[in-house]
């Protein structure tokens, strides 16, 4: 399965002991990020590294061998449309990643399912699809 994810899963995604990492491993995940995310990860790097155990560097280096970072203009004509259907703005990007490319979110973040244009999976929604 293909999904687009935002940066709370890219985090993650950066703890090998992780579910999210158990689900892309177990179930062969296709995942895409906008590019976007990958400023997110650096504001975070700290943090990043606390929480995955890894040094920064290693972190990213796992992280880009298990997602496609999609680049701004590939779905920068699809931004605006999605401006106005959630509350973060940061957000939007993710909106119309998925848009562009017809798949599912993969988020925890609640605010994601405010709107109904696209679908979104919480890793426990995940979890429990994927294992029936």
């Amino acid at each position: 399965m293909k999904f687009v994810v935002d940066a709370n899963v890219l985090f993650a995604l950066s703890k090998p002991s992780s579910v999210a990492n158990s689900l892309f491993s177990k179930f062969s995940l296709k995942l895409f990020a906008p590019d976007f995310a990958l400023i997110e990860l650096h504001k975070y790097k700290g943090e990043l590294s606390d929480k995955s155990g890894v040094d920064f560097n290693s972190a990213i280096k796992s992280i880009k061998e298990k997602v496609v970072f999609v680049d701004k203009s590939e779905y920068s004509g699809l931004i605006k449309e999605f401006s106005s259907k959630i509350s973060d703005p940061k957000d939007v990007v993710y909106l119309a990643l998925a848009s562009r490319l017809n798949l599912p979110i993969w988020s925890n973040d609640k605010h994601f399912k405010e709107q109904s244009l696209i679908s979104v999976f919480t890793t426990e929604e995940l979890l429990e699809l994927l294992s029936s």
